[in-house]
C-alpha cells in the first residue's frame, strides 16, 4: 500500500448550495466550519438511512436498537448493507444524525431549495432517488414523546466531520439554508478531500 500521487482537493460550499465528489477506495472527506457557523448534510447514491440506523444498532447492542447518529468508527451503508463511507472523526457539539431526511423545498414559504434538493441536484438523481441523509453538528436530543435533534449546539472554528470512502462512488455536501435552526447562522463549509491509499 502507499499513497496515490493526486494532491488534496479543496472546495468551498456557500450557505445554501452543495458540491459533488467523486471518489476513490480510501478517500477522506473532512468537511468544517471555518467560522463555527454552518451545518449542512452528506448523502450518497444509495444511502439507506433506516439500515444504516439498523446495522449499526446491532453493531452496538447485539439486538434491534434504534440509534440517532453515526459516531466515528461507525459505517454508512447502501441498500445491499454494504458498507460504504466510515465515520472517521468527530470533533463538534451535538452528532451525525440519521434520523432526519433533509430539508426540502416545499417546507419553506419562499420555497427555496432544501438539502435534499441541492444534494438531488449535485448528484444529477431525481430527489425521490435520495434515500438516506447525514445531517452534521446537529443537536442529539431524545425524550418519550418524539425524537428531537434540531436543539441548540455550540459550534466552533474549526469544528469538523471526517469519512472514509470504502469503495468507488460520488457523495455531495450541502450547507443547509436553514436560518433558524439553534445554534447555526448562515456560512461556508470547507471540505477537503485527501486521496487514499491504492494497492501497488
Amino acid at each position: 500500500m502507499k499513497e496515490t500521487d493526486r494532491a488534496a482537493d479543496q472546495f468551498r460550499v456557500e450557505h445554501g448550495n452543495a458540491i459533488r465528489l467523486d471518489l476513490d477506495p480510501g478517500d477522506l472527506v473532512t468537511i468544517s466550519t471555518s467560522d463555527g457557523a454552518q451545518g449542512g448534510d452528506f448523502s450518497f447514491p444509495g444511502f439507506d438511512q433506516s439500515l444504516t440506523r439498523n446495522k449499526i444498532g446491532w453493531q452496538k447492542f447485539g439486538r434491534p436498537w434504534l440509534v440517532y447518529s453515526a459516531d466515528p468508527g461507525d459505517s454508512l451503508y447502501d441498500g445491499d448493507g454494504e458498507a460504504v463511507f466510515e465515520v472517521v472523526e468527530y470533533r463538534a457539539d451535538g452528532s451525525n444524525d440519521i434520523m432526519y431526511p433533509g430539508c426540502w423545498d416545499e417546507v419553506y414559504p419562499d420555497r427555496r431549495p432544501g438539502c435534499r434538493d441541492l444534494i438531488s441536484a449535485a448528484l444529477a438523481i431525481e430527489r425521490r432517488q435520495i434515500t438516506g441523509m447525514l445531517s452534521f453538528f446537529i443537536s442529539h436530543t431524545a425524550d418519550d414523546q418524539a425524537y428531537r435533534g434540531l436543539g441548540e449546539v455550540d459550534l466552533n472554528p474549526g469544528d469538523y466531520l471526517s469519512l472514509r470512502a470504502l469503495r468507488a462512488t460520488a457523495a455531495a455536501v450541502s450547507a443547509c439554508p436553514d436560518t433558524e435552526i439553534p445554534g447555526w447562522r448562515a456560512g461556508d463549509l470547507c471540505v477537503e478531500v485527501t486521496p487514499g491509499q491504492v494497492q501497488v
